[in-house]
């Protein structure tokens, strides 16, 4: 697996949860204070609660200083750069999420594996590191978290780590595997923005 490639993806994936981030706080009309904290919560929480679970010291954004800069910088474009929709905000938020959502799933749940977890427990694993930091930044903005919502999303980050591992079961390339898994998870989480798909709710009924 070429490591550049696989580098290359985690900063694609910090930069967009980054967004989300800050594109979140451009909402809430937050100070450059909370850009760069709304920022940080998407683009490194989920991957710090993986790191602490499968005990890999140091937690990556402290070996490698690079994912923070990234997502600084992020969040500075974001508070900086003009909008004029607002809803726009909005739809860009969402569309950034689902990004660094496809995109951590596959990565977490590769490096799980890589530390001998176990596919369950990478696919869990992998899940939580899409969908944590997503997690604080809506509880910061005083919101729903998506996860909590009828939108597929944890769905989407699930479909992700899976199509992941059984690529690697496969025995794909891989570049191929992660590529595989990003692809699923994205559309997944595409197709449900796009055509409102939702998972039914308890109590649920039909007209």
């Amino acid at each position: 697996m070429s490591l550049s490639f696989v580098y290359s993806l985690e900063m694609l994936g910090t930069a967009a949860f980054a967004f989300s981030g800050a594109l979140a706080a451009s909402r809430k009309r937050m100070d450059i204070f909370g850009f760069c904290v709304l920022a940080l919560m998407p683009a490194v929480g989920g991957g710090t609660i993986r790191d602490i679970i499968i005990d890999r010291v140091p937690v990556f954004w402290v070996s490698d200083n690079r994912y923070i800069a990234v997502a600084i910088i992020a969040a500075l474009v974001v508070f900086f750069a003009p909008h004029r929709k607002p809803g726009g905000r909005r739809q860009l938020l969402v569309w950034a999420d689902a990004l660094g959502l496809s995109l951590f799933a596959a990565l977490g749940t590769e490096i799980c594996l890589q530390h001998n977890t176990g596919p369950l427990v990478a696919v869990m694993l992998g899940v939580t590191t899409a969908v944590t930091g997503g997690m604080i930044r809506d509880v910061i903005c005083n919101e729903i978290p998506l996860i909590l919502s009828r939108e597929i999303y944890a769905t989407a980050a699930f479909a992700a780590s899976l199509a992941y591992v059984l690529a690697d079961n496969l025995a794909l390339d891989g570049n191929l595997a992660l590529t595989i898994g990003v692809a699923t998870g994205f559309a997944v989480r595409g197709l449900a923005i796009v055509y409102n798909w939702s998972l039914p709710s308890f109590g649920a009924t039909k007209d």
